[in-house]
């Protein structure tokens, strides 16, 4: 969002002074105005041909999910292309803008065209099916793919069959297939899932995750977001007494009656009237029937150095630290380090996850600095039966921490 606000602020551009290249970032709306809906037809029937340009399609009303004030994020002028801005951008401001200028352009043109083939045939009293697609015209997708989507490749198999032939069964692969959990949020998956229930707007995501992480209620382990303990019990309890409020549908429908607002069909005072007097009620219900949350802090398996009680796993503004279960009476503090179970290699104490001041994550000895063991890939445990060094995890598979040692090995 910083270098989004960059972009939309003006960067200095040689030979033309410091220049907004994006319109205004916080806005979730797919309007776009006549004057760039026409300047991206001229320019994509100038580099790609006419029989790119896409389709002119009636603006939709808004379906009360999205804030249409300002029109859609693109880039204020089509010919200003990433190529063009390469010597005036950061390599991440360089990023988004290309991000921003290929989804505009590609939505401003005509859709793929796909050449599809499914074969349905029997074998036994069993049925079988198989199909195929190619493209036949890229459309859009010349200018932009999304990052996951793999391209299609033709099943030559299904080229040579033809009506009548007869199959042969040369192999028969037994598998089967189980229902997986659903994933884990991401930080991604997570504003995709706001998005779609029409729960905050693009400025508010950020500062949403942000704080459900300072205040312990989600906690980040890699990529995956995990619910805390505490997490679980406060949303149990903002169930239990404001069941209205935390509904998921609240936002959507808050929005769609202040949108009426603005619009002169509703007065404010109705909203405040039908929606207050509930919300005072629930409020002071809560305070007098919720209980007061304690969530009892972790110990951490040591013992304090001055006073022999437990150490407690305590939250500060940088993260965990171990602290004397004694406090007041002793003020005894230490750093938390994760220990991964594996001992290190060179003084046989335990490896620890750590961070740069960065925060970029390595693994070292908590031995440190007497032992300047360090590795960026997580340590294993198990040794090179070429060298005797350390494996590491790299992927799918254990790899020898020697630079000079090329085994491998796959993990199951």
């Amino acid at each position: 969002m910083r270098i989004a606000q960059q972009l939309y602020e003006g960067v200095e551009i040689k030979g033309q002074g410091t220049v907004g290249i994006i319109t205004y970032l916080r806005t979730d709306s797919t309007r776009i105005s006549d004057e760039a809906q026409a300047l991206a037809r001229d320019y994509i029937a100038k580099q790609y041909g006419e029989k790119y340009v896409g389709e002119e399609i009636a603006a939709k009303k808004s379906t009360g999910k999205i804030q249409d004030a300002h029109e859609a994020i693109r880039p204020t002028d089509i010919t200003r292309t990433p190529q063009l801005l390469k010597d005036s951008l950061s390599r991440d401001q360089l990023r988004l803008y290309q991000l921003i200028w290929k989804r505009f352009v590609a939505s401003r043109m005509s859709q793929a065209l796909y050449e599809t083939t499914n074969v349905k045939f029997k074998v036994a009293d069993y049925s079988f099916s198989a199909a195929s697609s190619k493209i036949v015209f890229e459309g859009f997708r010349t200018v932009y793919i999304e990052s996951d989507e793999e391209k299609e490749e033709t099943n030559g198999l299904l080229n040579d069959m033809n009506v009548g032939d007869k199959l042969e069964c040369s192999d028969f692969e037994q598998k089967q297939h189980f229902t997986q959990p659903a994933a884990h949020y991401t930080e991604a998956s997570l504003v995709r899932a706001l998005e779609e229930l029409g729960i905050g707007r693009p400025s508010t995501y950020a500062p949403t995750i942000a704080t459900i992480l300072g205040r312990r209620y989600i906690v980040k382990e890699g990529r995956n977001i995990y619910v805390t303990e505490l997490g679980e019990i406060v949303n149990k309890l903002m169930k239990e007494a404001f069941p209205s409020i935390v509904d998921v549908t609240f936002t959507a429908n808050m929005e769609a009656l202040l949108d009426a607002v603005e619009e002169g069909n509703v007065k404010w005072k109705t909203v405040i009237e039908n929606f207050y007097p509930d919300l005072d009620e629930a409020v002071n219900m809560a305070e007098k029937q919720l209980e007061n949350v304690e969530v009892r802090d972790e110990e951490s398996g040591e013992l304090c150095e001055e006073c022999g009680k437990p150490l407690l796993i305590k939250y500060g503004p940088h993260g965990k630290f171990q602290a004397c279960s004694g406090f007041p009476d002793c003020h005894f503090t230490k750093p938390y380090y994760e220990k991964i179970g594996v001992n290190c290699p060179q003084c046989g104490k335990d490896i620890v996850l750590r961070a740069t001041r960065r925060g970029r994550k390595y693994y070292g000895c908590i031995d440190n600095p007497e032992c300047d063991f360090m590795t960026w890939q997580k340590p294993s445990g198990k040794l090179c039966p070429k060298c005797g060094k350390m494996l590491v995890f790299r992927g799918s598979k254990l790899v020898c921490a020697s630079e000079e040692c090329n085994y491998s090995e796959s993990v199951k």
